[in-house]
């Protein structure tokens, strides 16, 4: 932008310093407003797309700042209009003991069926088998080393 401003001031001086030289001033002196009005008008930024989208934010002093678009090109900013057709719903109010209650049952329910579904997968799902406690020491099957073997 500020290339553009810069570019308009040098194009209005040289045709201001051409007229003054030429005296006919107020035939170039037209022209070279129409020039710069065309410059102005026709050298803005055209805001191509893809512009960055600026959160709403809060400003050191506490005001809230609206989200904003963000050009890329040219550095400026504008307001982002999203249109808000009506205020949102308040759908609940307070605390409700029972909805504490009933999610803690939910939630307990849910352990109980993720513990079932790794014994499940563990293949742990025959029956239960009996220990029987006065089965002595000597009468156990003795458990058979396992030597560590080096893949290769």
């Amino acid at each position: 932008m500020r290339r553009l401003v810069t570019q308009s001031v040098i194009a209005a001086a040289a045709v201001a310093g051409i007229s003054v030289w030429m005296r006919q001033g107020w035939i170039l002196a037209g022209l070279g407003t129409a020039l710069v009005a065309g410059l102005w008008k026709f050298g803005r930024c055209p805001h191509p797309r893809p512009l960055g989208l600026l959160p709403p934010t809060t400003d050191a002093n506490g005001n809230r700042t609206p989200a904003q678009w963000y050009c890329g090109q040219c550095g400026e900013r504008f307001p982002a209009a999203f249109e808000h057709d009506h205020a949102p719903i308040q759908r609940f109010h307070g605390y409700d003991e029972t909805k504490a209650r009933n999610a803690a049952r939910r939630a307990s329910d849910l352990e109980d069926r993720r513990r079932q579904l790794a014994v499940r997968r563990a293949g742990m799902t025959g029956p239960a088998r009996r220990v029987d406690a006065d089965r002595t020491p000597a009468s156990r099957p003795a458990p058979v080393p396992i030597r560590n073997r080096l893949a290769g």
